[in-house]
């Protein structure tokens, strides 16, 4: 379909004598999502949630048990299980459950969105502005953050990107109503067996809402309405009925619940207002800039004016927004990464907003234009000069090592040079390019120094668990009482059987000899036994002086030196989990 507007901009006018596929941008938009994401995939430590998706996958395979999602033989009402079928199906590819498994399936989940943005905008966009769509997505700071991850955005982010962008490009594009709808309910239900039930709300209320303001209601009374509802209803099924068969109905329902009600746990009026006030600002300010700067473009009238054919898109983008946003702005403790599943949408509208510019060069548009060269210039040059001069000097606990930052340093002061040398007309080519160096700045910045700070911090958890591995036997079992934290159980590799918390000496089994608690701070667990203390890991995804959550590995039968006041085993670390376990 051709926008009659497009003829204004020539530069990009001949990739209508290809299909999308074809176009080089297209592939030049891959290959720089492959540049910015594969690099040091696997350098940080697996920290978050990344380990406790791993644990599963391994368990999966195992246990040859793939309905069921457990940790220790205990069942985790956190989530349904279809990431955790990714990463123990990209562990038996790689023939390794390591860092490549558990966050490939991420990184190529981002490629695919990257390309889904690009697919989807270009229904309506030129192959320029399609790309600056798809490699806007690729540099919001959120999803340079976690697009290269094991935890769950990724997948979560394509899977309702898919559910929505599939429905409405297949609209645009003329596809039979049954086949946009089922496609649309089959993301959906994917959507849904990846994080819950966020995904109906997200898909089903977001098309519903935009056929009723659109006018074209009558669709919800379709056939083809009826079999998006059933493909979603089928494929979910596919899990949930013999996942009911095997945990029954109650567990069934807490395993889309069990976190919604996390997200209020704290009840204050304060807490509540505050997060009300200060989630947009991070929204947009932190998560989706520098991107956001374009959508003051839609606040001139005039530009507005040139949206033609493009309007219905936007309408479908602000509605699937506006729908969507109260899910994560009326919970006070939800965080700025739950709306990632929506940033596509947020894409495409810069795609659509730097497009309009093109097309209409007014005065707003020029001012707009010039303010991201200079401000960007400026951004890459205080970046360059800081970070160089703080590697030199060395200040503070963690410095940057100095030769990655000079080297750093030198390369974006070069992008800062190509952004100020820019023509200053407000063309395709300077634009596109100008949006190019700002995405390698972002890129760079977070490759280079960001993930260096991280290492840098980083609890060296491999190491202490090698280390220990090393001091015990190589015939020990290691056993835990009560569930330990993930991360440990992900890089100590082989199975920790768990038994309950023992009462009496009598409940521990003859054969333990070596064992783990999960405890916090300087705690130490007040035990029924004689036992003396092995090692002592700290499970913190940075490094503190006193760790904020460890593992405590300890022998049985000695004496233990009693320094340290005793603590209850219901240490800090091992509550939170509490609403979540079952007995196996």
């Amino acid at each position: 379909m051709t926008d009659p507007q497009n003829h204004l901009l020539p530069a990009t006018t001949a990739d209508h004598q290809r299909p999308w596929y074809q176009e080089r941008l297209f592939w030049f938009l891959l290959l720089a999502g492959v540049v910015i994401f594969l690099p040091r995939l696997t350098t940080l430590t697996i920290r978050g949630e990344e380990s406790r998706r791993a644990v599963i996958a391994r368990e999966m395979l195992e246990s040859g048990d793939w309905v069921v999602p457990r940790t220790q033989g205990l069942v985790r009402l956190s989530r349904p299980p279809l990431q955790n079928w990714l990463i123990a199906i990209t562990a038996l590819a790689v023939g390794d459950l390591n860092g490549w498994a558990i966050r490939l399936p991420g990184l190529l989940c981002t490629l695919c969105t990257m390309a889904l943005v690009y697919w989807y905008a270009r229904l309506r966009l030129q192959s320029a502005g399609a790309f600056i769509a798809g490699l806007a997505y690729a540099t919001m700071l959120q999803v340079l953050e976690l697009g290269r991850s094991g935890e769950t955005e990724p997948v979560f982010t394509l899977m309702i990107g898919a559910a929505l962008m599939l429905w409405h490009g297949g609209r645009l594009a003329g596809w039979r109503l049954e086949v946009y709808w089922a496609v649309g309910g089959l993301f959906g239900a994917c959507a849904t067996l990846t994080k819950g039930l966020q995904a109906p709300l997200y898909f089903f209320a977001s098309t519903w809402g935009y056929l009723i303001l659109s006018g074209h209601w009558r669709s919800l009374l379709s056939r083809g309405h009826l079999v998006g509802l059933f493909t979603f209803t089928g494929v979910v099924g596919l899990w949930q009925v013999p996942f009911v068969a095997q945990m029954g109905l109650e567990n069934g329902w807490l395993i889309y619940f069990s976190n919604v009600a996390k997200r209020f746990h704290d009840d204050r009026w304060s807490t509540f207002v505050a997060h009300l006030l200060t989630y947009p600002v991070a929204l947009v300010v932190g998560c989706l800039a520098p991107w956001s700067l374009f959508y003051l473009a839609f606040l001139n009238r005039e530009l507005r004016a040139q949206l033609g054919a493009r309007r219905d898109m936007l309408l479908f983008l602000g509605t699937a927004t506006a729908i969507c946003f109260p899910s994560v702005w009326l919970p006070p403790e939800a965080r700025p990464r739950y709306f990632m599943p929506l940033f596509p949408c947020f894409a495409v509208a810069v795609g659509i907003a730097v497009e309009l510019m093109l097309v209409c060069p007014n005065a707003s548009a020029v001012r707009l234009w010039t303010f991201f060269r200079r401000a960007g210039t400026g951004v890459m040059l205080a970046a360059a000069t800081v970070l160089g001069i703080w590697s030199i000097l060395g200040v503070g606990t963690t410095p940057p090592p100095v030769v990655p930052t000079l080297i750093y340093s030198a390369a974006v002061t070069g992008l800062a040079i190509l952004m100020w040398r820019l023509p200053m007309q407000l063309t395709a080519q300077p634009l596109t390019r100008a949006v190019g160096l700002m995405a390698a700045f972002l890129a760079v910045s977070y490759t280079g120094p960001m993930m260096n700070h991280q290492v840098l911090r980083s609890e060296n958890l491999p190491g202490t668990v090698a280390e220990l591995r090393s001091q015990l036997p190589d015939d020990a079992q290691l056993v835990s009482f009560d569930r330990v934290h993930h991360v440990f159980l992900h890089y100590f590799e082989t199975q920790v059987p768990m038994l309950p918390w023992p009462e009496t000496a009598e409940e521990v089994p003859a054969d333990v000899e070596y064992f783990c608690v999960h405890v916090g701070g300087k705690e130490v667990p007040q035990l029924p036994f004689a036992w003396e203390p092995v090692a002592s890991l700290s499970v913190d995804r940075n490094h503190h002086e006193i760790p904020n959550e460890r593992i405590l590995v300890g022998k049985v039968g000695k004496t233990t030196a009693g320094a340290i006041q005793p603590v209850s085993h219901m240490a800090q670390g091992m509550e939170r989990d509490q609403p979540e376990r079952l007995a196996d």
